[in-house]
Protein backbone atom coordinates (compact mmCIF):
# COMPACT_ATOMS: atom_id res chain seq x y z
CA UNK A 1 0.00 0.00 0.00
CA UNK A 2 1.07 3.09 -0.85
CA UNK A 3 2.40 5.35 2.29
CA UNK A 4 2.17 8.91 3.60
CA UNK A 5 5.24 10.83 4.38
CA UNK A 6 6.63 13.43 6.77
CA UNK A 7 8.30 16.66 5.14
CA UNK A 8 11.58 16.31 6.22
CA UNK A 9 13.11 18.29 9.31
CA UNK A 10 14.86 21.34 8.52
CA UNK A 11 14.07 21.17 4.42
CA UNK A 12 12.58 24.53 3.82
CA UNK A 13 11.33 26.51 0.40
CA UNK A 14 11.91 29.99 0.00
CA UNK A 15 9.73 30.38 -2.22
CA UNK A 16 6.13 28.93 -3.67
CA UNK A 17 3.85 29.15 -6.72
CA UNK A 18 0.54 27.71 -7.11
CA UNK A 19 0.11 26.64 -10.64
CA UNK A 20 -3.72 25.84 -10.09
CA UNK A 21 -6.05 27.78 -8.26
CA UNK A 22 -9.36 28.57 -8.47
CA UNK A 23 -9.50 27.32 -11.64
CA UNK A 24 -12.98 26.96 -14.18
CA UNK A 25 -14.63 24.75 -16.29
CA UNK A 26 -17.21 25.91 -18.31
CA UNK A 27 -16.42 29.16 -19.09
CA UNK A 28 -17.73 31.59 -21.12
CA UNK A 29 -19.94 34.43 -22.65
CA UNK A 30 -23.07 35.19 -23.58
CA UNK A 31 -24.93 38.63 -25.54
CA UNK A 32 -28.32 39.57 -24.31
CA UNK A 33 -30.49 40.56 -27.09
CA UNK A 34 -29.33 44.26 -25.20
CA UNK A 35 -26.16 43.81 -26.30
CA UNK A 36 -25.07 43.21 -22.47
CA UNK A 37 -22.70 40.28 -22.16
CA UNK A 38 -22.16 37.79 -19.28
CA UNK A 39 -19.60 35.78 -18.48
CA UNK A 40 -19.66 32.42 -16.04
CA UNK A 41 -17.33 30.12 -15.40
CA UNK A 42 -17.70 27.06 -12.37
CA UNK A 43 -14.78 26.57 -10.16
CA UNK A 44 -13.01 23.65 -9.56
CA UNK A 45 -10.11 21.60 -9.55
CA UNK A 46 -7.04 20.46 -7.22
CA UNK A 47 -4.38 22.41 -5.35
CA UNK A 48 -1.08 22.35 -7.16
CA UNK A 49 2.29 24.04 -5.92
CA UNK A 50 5.84 24.75 -6.93
CA UNK A 51 8.20 24.81 -4.49
CA UNK A 52 11.75 26.50 -4.71
CA UNK A 53 14.48 25.99 -2.24
CA UNK A 54 18.01 27.59 -1.63
CA UNK A 55 21.21 25.58 -2.62
CA UNK A 56 21.55 22.20 -0.05
CA UNK A 57 24.22 20.50 0.35
CA UNK A 58 25.36 18.01 2.81
CA UNK A 59 22.58 16.56 5.43
CA UNK A 60 19.70 19.07 4.14
CA UNK A 61 20.47 17.23 -0.10
CA UNK A 62 20.65 14.24 1.53
CA UNK A 63 16.92 14.85 3.35
CA UNK A 64 15.49 16.33 0.14
CA UNK A 65 16.74 13.77 -1.78
CA UNK A 66 15.38 10.91 0.21
CA UNK A 67 11.86 12.83 0.18
CA UNK A 68 12.07 12.70 -3.74
CA UNK A 69 13.17 8.79 -3.62
CA UNK A 70 10.85 8.04 -1.27
CA UNK A 71 7.65 9.94 -3.48
CA UNK A 72 8.47 6.88 -6.18
CA UNK A 73 7.30 9.73 -9.23
CA UNK A 74 3.80 9.93 -7.55
CA UNK A 75 3.20 6.63 -6.20
CA UNK A 76 3.51 8.37 -2.56
CA UNK A 77 2.56 11.42 -0.90
CA UNK A 78 3.65 13.27 1.65
CA UNK A 79 2.42 16.04 4.23
CA UNK A 80 2.52 19.72 3.28
CA UNK A 81 2.48 21.98 6.85
CA UNK A 82 1.50 25.70 5.23
CA UNK A 83 2.50 28.85 6.53
CA UNK A 84 0.79 31.82 5.53
CA UNK A 85 4.23 34.66 4.81
CA UNK A 86 1.19 37.20 4.70
CA UNK A 87 -1.06 35.90 7.61
CA UNK A 88 -2.24 37.44 10.20
CA UNK A 89 -0.90 39.96 12.90
CA UNK A 90 -0.48 38.66 16.58
CA UNK A 91 -3.30 40.63 17.32
CA UNK A 92 -5.43 39.87 14.72
CA UNK A 93 -4.67 35.86 15.42
CA UNK A 94 -5.64 36.79 19.45
CA UNK A 95 -2.44 36.25 20.56
CA UNK A 96 -0.94 38.54 22.78
CA UNK A 97 3.45 38.07 21.95
CA UNK A 98 6.33 39.61 20.12
CA UNK A 99 8.30 38.05 17.18
CA UNK A 100 10.96 37.60 19.70
CA UNK A 101 9.00 35.76 22.18
CA UNK A 102 7.48 34.07 19.46
CA UNK A 103 10.58 32.72 18.31
CA UNK A 104 11.56 31.85 21.40
CA UNK A 105 8.90 29.25 22.38
CA UNK A 106 7.03 29.05 26.16
CA UNK A 107 8.55 27.38 29.21
CA UNK A 108 7.09 24.68 31.35
CA UNK A 109 4.54 26.88 34.19
CA UNK A 110 7.52 26.37 36.54
CA UNK A 111 9.17 28.93 33.83
CA UNK A 112 11.81 25.92 33.31
CA UNK A 113 12.60 24.40 29.55
CA UNK A 114 13.27 20.65 28.66
CA UNK A 115 15.62 19.00 29.96
CA UNK A 116 17.83 20.27 26.78
CA UNK A 117 17.54 23.66 27.43
CA UNK A 118 14.62 23.84 24.65
CA UNK A 119 11.33 25.92 24.86
CA UNK A 120 7.92 24.65 23.99
CA UNK A 121 7.43 25.99 19.99
CA UNK A 122 4.47 28.27 19.94
CA UNK A 123 1.84 27.78 18.27
CA UNK A 124 -1.38 29.10 16.83
CA UNK A 125 -4.22 29.49 18.40
CA UNK A 126 -7.47 26.98 16.97
CA UNK A 127 -10.47 28.22 16.56
CA UNK A 128 -14.26 26.28 17.18
CA UNK A 129 -16.62 25.54 14.42
CA UNK A 130 -20.17 26.89 15.61
CA UNK A 131 -22.08 25.17 12.70
CA UNK A 132 -21.78 21.39 10.89
CA UNK A 133 -21.15 21.92 7.01
CA UNK A 134 -21.26 18.84 4.88
CA UNK A 135 -17.99 17.83 2.68
CA UNK A 136 -17.99 20.30 -0.90
CA UNK A 137 -20.06 22.71 1.15
CA UNK A 138 -18.69 26.55 0.49
CA UNK A 139 -19.70 27.97 3.87
CA UNK A 140 -18.40 27.92 7.03
CA UNK A 141 -18.98 29.35 10.53
CA UNK A 142 -16.55 29.84 12.91
CA UNK A 143 -16.35 31.23 17.18
CA UNK A 144 -16.15 34.68 18.08
CA UNK A 145 -12.24 33.71 19.33
CA UNK A 146 -8.84 34.68 18.69
CA UNK A 147 -9.20 34.91 14.68
CA UNK A 148 -12.74 33.66 14.43
CA UNK A 149 -14.36 36.38 13.53
CA UNK A 150 -11.15 38.40 12.03
CA UNK A 151 -10.69 36.95 8.83
CA UNK A 152 -11.51 38.40 5.65
CA UNK A 153 -11.27 38.18 1.54
CA UNK A 154 -7.52 36.32 0.76
CA UNK A 155 -7.10 34.41 4.48
CA UNK A 156 -5.98 30.98 4.64
CA UNK A 157 -7.28 28.38 6.75
CA UNK A 158 -7.44 24.71 7.15
CA UNK A 159 -9.52 22.49 9.82
CA UNK A 160 -8.49 19.95 12.72
CA UNK A 161 -8.06 17.27 13.52
CA UNK A 162 -7.04 14.44 10.58
CA UNK A 163 -8.39 17.49 7.76
CA UNK A 164 -6.05 17.64 5.37
CA UNK A 165 -7.24 21.03 3.41
CA UNK A 166 -6.15 24.48 2.72
CA UNK A 167 -9.13 26.93 2.01
CA UNK A 168 -9.02 30.50 0.85
CA UNK A 169 -11.51 33.03 2.06
CA UNK A 170 -13.03 34.95 -0.43
CA UNK A 171 -16.30 36.18 0.98
CA UNK A 172 -17.15 37.57 4.20
CA UNK A 173 -21.18 37.32 5.32
CA UNK A 174 -20.45 38.69 8.34
CA UNK A 175 -17.58 38.22 10.91
CA UNK A 176 -17.52 34.84 11.58
CA UNK A 177 -19.14 33.64 8.47
CA UNK A 178 -17.43 32.78 5.55
CA UNK A 179 -17.73 31.51 2.14
CA UNK A 180 -14.26 29.84 0.89
CA UNK A 181 -12.21 28.07 -1.45
CA UNK A 182 -12.59 25.02 -2.84
CA UNK A 183 -15.17 23.21 -1.56
CA UNK A 184 -14.48 21.20 2.19
CA UNK A 185 -12.48 18.08 1.42
CA UNK A 186 -14.24 16.60 4.42
CA UNK A 187 -17.03 17.84 6.55
CA UNK A 188 -16.71 20.03 9.63
CA UNK A 189 -18.89 19.43 13.16
CA UNK A 190 -18.93 21.42 16.06
CA UNK A 191 -16.35 18.86 17.12
CA UNK A 192 -13.98 20.58 14.61
CA UNK A 193 -11.84 23.33 15.01
CA UNK A 194 -10.55 25.84 12.18
CA UNK A 195 -6.43 26.83 11.89
CA UNK A 196 -3.92 28.82 10.36
CA UNK A 197 -1.90 26.37 9.72
CA UNK A 198 -3.57 23.66 7.35
CA UNK A 199 -2.06 20.76 6.15
CA UNK A 200 -2.13 19.39 2.18
CA UNK A 201 -1.50 15.49 1.40
CA UNK A 202 0.28 15.94 -1.90
CA UNK A 203 2.39 14.02 -4.12
CA UNK A 204 4.57 14.58 -7.35
CA UNK A 205 3.23 16.22 -10.08
CA UNK A 206 4.60 13.57 -12.74
CA UNK A 207 8.25 11.55 -13.07
CA UNK A 208 9.71 15.30 -13.86
CA UNK A 209 8.47 17.07 -11.10
CA UNK A 210 11.49 16.65 -9.22
CA UNK A 211 14.52 17.53 -11.10
CA UNK A 212 17.83 16.84 -8.61
CA UNK A 213 20.73 18.67 -10.06
CA UNK A 214 24.03 18.57 -7.59
CA UNK A 215 27.04 21.10 -8.84
CA UNK A 216 30.36 20.52 -6.88
CA UNK A 217 29.24 23.11 -4.37
CA UNK A 218 25.53 23.07 -4.16
CA UNK A 219 22.71 21.60 -5.48
CA UNK A 220 21.18 24.56 -6.76
CA UNK A 221 17.70 25.56 -8.50
CA UNK A 222 16.02 22.52 -7.14
CA UNK A 223 12.23 22.46 -7.04
CA UNK A 224 9.57 20.12 -6.53
CA UNK A 225 6.15 20.33 -8.35
CA UNK A 226 3.10 18.61 -5.42
CA UNK A 227 -0.91 18.35 -6.10
CA UNK A 228 -3.18 17.73 -3.56
CA UNK A 229 -4.40 14.52 -2.91
CA UNK A 230 -8.16 14.41 -1.58
CA UNK A 231 -8.98 13.74 2.16
CA UNK A 232 -10.96 10.37 1.14
CA UNK A 233 -8.55 9.67 -1.24
CA UNK A 234 -6.10 9.59 1.75
CA UNK A 235 -7.35 7.42 4.05
CA UNK A 236 -8.09 4.81 1.08
CA UNK A 237 -4.68 4.73 -0.73
CA UNK A 238 -2.27 6.30 1.85
CA UNK A 239 -2.45 5.21 4.74
CA UNK A 240 -0.09 2.69 5.14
Amino acid sequence: MARLLSWPVGVRSNSREPLSGPRAVGSGSTDSVQGFNQSYSSPFGLWSWRFAFPPLRGQAFRRYRGLVTALHGGANAVRVSFCDWDGLSFNQRGVQSTSQSWRAGQTWGNSLPWDNGKNWQSSNPLVRIVADTQKDGTEIKLGNEYFGHQLDIGDMIGFSPFHFGLYTITEVFEPGHYRIWPKLRKAISVDDYATLNPVLAMRLAGQDAAPLPREAAFATGLSISLIECLDYDVRDYWTD
